[in-house]
């Protein structure tokens, strides 16, 4: 059976707690004088670059493996309590940025020239093969895979927090256990990284390169990130947009703003890398030991 639309949002939302990393920002590291950067990279394309961080999180696509492999689990769990039961598409989503793509605002010209600020749209979808199957309200069904109420069906007891929990746990079996906090780690660095970068000195000198170069096209922001939450440009796509994105990238190149704002975040997240090394290694462990398993259920190949 498929789930009634409450249900459904309920348990997308722990598979997706379990599949991925939280996203608090607590400080990790403490903040101290600015650190040497080296080299300084001459870059536009924020695709392309990655991070120190990088390592320790996530891919977009690499979540989307593990939640495959959680909603296969699931439906065997499910089936094994007599319920013919598969987790329902998710609601269409905008495509995810490729990497550090929008990291430090819009960079590349042909999504802007068609999107301005917005994210491009959830690819099209081919129609279903055959029809959902009927939804139900049946509590057990509920107990079943989420763990809540009745312990048991017809004489087989519940998984703690249902199949849903027992999918994770089947995940992450062969992975080595981390706390709450410690699943947090690389993502609260990076959100740390990133704000400790715009307070750099040599962020903000690049930043007023920037605006100049806008305000000489007519535009009037103080950051890059400003243009895309002007509330002219939230709704829907406009010419404005697309010319204010336009101007945006022409004085980011022409500034550097991309390569100087990489360079010294890259140098804030390698010394936060080496103050957290233990932990970060442990989630990375943690991941590639999940996303190995999730290959296993799904048939999927793992890359790298």
């Amino acid at each position: 059976m498929q789930l009634t639309a409450k249900r459904t949002a309920a348990a997308l939302l722990l598979i997706a707690l379990s599949a991925a990393t939280g996203c608090s920002s607590d400080s990790g590291a403490a903040s101290g004088a600015e650190p040497e950067v080296k080299s300084t990279p001459t870059a536009l394309a924020a695709a392309s670059l990655k991070l120190p961080l990088d390592t320790y999180q996530l891919s977009s696509d690499e979540l989307d493996r593990l939640a495959a492999a959680q909603s296969t689990l699931v439906a065997r769990c499910m089936h094994r309590f007599g319920f013919a039961f598969r987790m329902p598409d998710p609601p269409p989503q905008p495509e995810p940025p490729d990497g550090n793509e929008r990291r430090y605002g819009t960079t590349d010209r042909a999504t802007a020239a068609k999107y301005g600020y917005q994210p491009k749209p959830p690819p099209r979808r081919k129609a279903p093969a055959s029809k959902p199957a009927p939804t139900s309200d049946d509590p057990a069904e509920t107990s079943v895979l989420l763990g809540k109420g009745q312990r048991s069906w017809k004489g087989k007891p519940i998984p703690e927090k249902g199949c849903v929990g027992e999918a994770a746990r089947g995940l992450s079996s062969g992975a080595p256990p981390l706390s709450e906090s410690e699943t947090q780690t690389a993502q609260n660095l990076s959100a740390e990284s990133f704000t400790r970068s715009q307070k750099d000195s040599r962020v903000r000198a690049v930043f007023t390169e920037w605006a100049q170069c806008m305000k000489r096209r007519g535009y009037d922001y103080a950051t890059p990130l400003d243009p895309p939450g002007d509330p002219r440009f939230t709704k829907k796509v406009t010419a404005r947009q697309i010319e204010t994105a336009n101007a945006d990238i022409t004085c980011k190149k022409q500034t550097n703003l991309i390569g100087v704002w990489f360079a010294v975040e890259s140098r804030y997240q390698k010394d936060l890398v080496a103050e957290n090394r233990s932990t970060l290694e442990k989630l990375r462990r943690n991941n590639r030991a999940q996303l190995a398993e999730a290959a296993r259920v799904t048939g999927r190949a793992t890359p790298r």
